[in-house]
């Protein structure tokens, strides 16, 4: 489905237009913004509005990010928007290209951040757009609340695993902290690489992007750099989570070897008595005594009673 806007910032009105009738819009001094919700419609229609070709082909690269390009015809960017599903990072890549006379999207599937742009456009476009650059902030900061949702339900789930480490957990919870892991990852290097792309558009000069936009999209870098942070923090109290998680194992197992080894000492003296006393010649101390059986119980019971004693006194139990 493509859908096209036009705006007329003299008369602040904006009006639903056709694709084919977005050229008699810009010929009328009236700002587009025209929306792809697939590709291919993309690259059908994007020549007949001027934008290069090689611009175009940028929309075939399997990349999340795309540097701002600033051609001969427009300016050509991608951001790419995350969203939490069943405690799965997933991404969208939106597209825009932008010209004096139009900005127009391309995603190959619904989103969000286009949804949320939809929602408050008109708003602002009635109480402080003057180009068509305000479209641009939109998406800059649409895209930011996007990243902080997701950013929210991130440290959710570590601190989720982190509560579950001082209950019974076995070895899954380390496939669960490497994905946690991977995802925090990823969702870090898409807010750098949002990030790298607003700062080019805030700070060089262009005659594509408005001189009055410039500021606002500067200021979202720092909310940018805040979630970047606050990404590698998270990652950080994950790796202490998974640290406090194998020290727990290894408590758990030292106590194991600890109680293997109390009883291993007290094993082998008895063991070392039996052994003697097992051996078959004709002279043995005791061999023909009528309590040497009852004797060797009751050394062995006191042997068994020291042991625990010094073992105690040693803290070694």
């Amino acid at each position: 489905m493509i859908t096209a806007v036009a705006f007329d910032f003299d008369l602040k009105t904006i009006e639903a237009v056709q694709l084919a009738d977005v050229a008699a819009a810009i010929a009328a001094d009236q700002f587009c913004w025209i929306d792809f919700d697939n590709l291919e419609a993309a690259v059908a229609n994007l020549p007949a509005l001027g934008i290069g070709t090689n611009s175009i082909a940028r929309l075939q690269l399997d990349e999340r990010h795309h540097q701002a390009r600033h051609g001969e015809t427009c300016v050509h960017f991608a951001l790419a928007e995350v969203q939490m599903a069943d405690a799965n990072l997933t991404y969208n890549v939106v597209h825009a290209f932008l010209t004096d006379d139009f900005i127009a999207t391309v995603h190959n599937q619904p989103s969000a951040l286009i949804e949320r742009v939809r929602g408050t456009y008109q708003q602002d476009f009635h109480t402080r757009a003057e180009t068509g650059g305000f479209l641009l902030f939109e998406l800059a900061d649409h895209l930011i609340i996007g990243y902080r949702e997701a950013l929210s339900t991130l440290a959710t789930n570590v601190a989720g695993i982190q509560r579950r480490l001082l209950g019974d957990v076995g070895d899954e919870i380390l496939t669960e902290v490497s994905n946690l892991t991977r995802a925090l990852l990823e969702f870090r290097n898409a807010v750098v690489g949002a990030r790298e792309t607003i700062d080019e558009l805030a700070t060089r000069r262009s005659s594509f992007v408005p001189e009055s936009t410039q500021p606002f999209l500067d200021r979202q870098t720092v909310p940018l750099d805040r979630l970047a942070q606050d990404a590698a923090t998270e990652r950080t109290v994950l790796s202490e989570v998974l640290n406090l998680y194998m020290g727990i194992v290894s408590h758990r197992t030292n106590k194991v070897v600890n109680r293997l080894t109390v009883v291993s000492m007290i094993v082998l003296p008895l063991n070392f008595l039996a052994a003697v006393f097992g051996m078959n010649f004709e002279k043995m101390p005791g061999l023909a005594s009528r309590y040497g059986y009852a004797g060797f119980w009751v050394g062995s019971l006191l042997l068994v009673v020291s042991l625990l004693i010094i073992f105690r006194r040693e803290r070694w139990i």
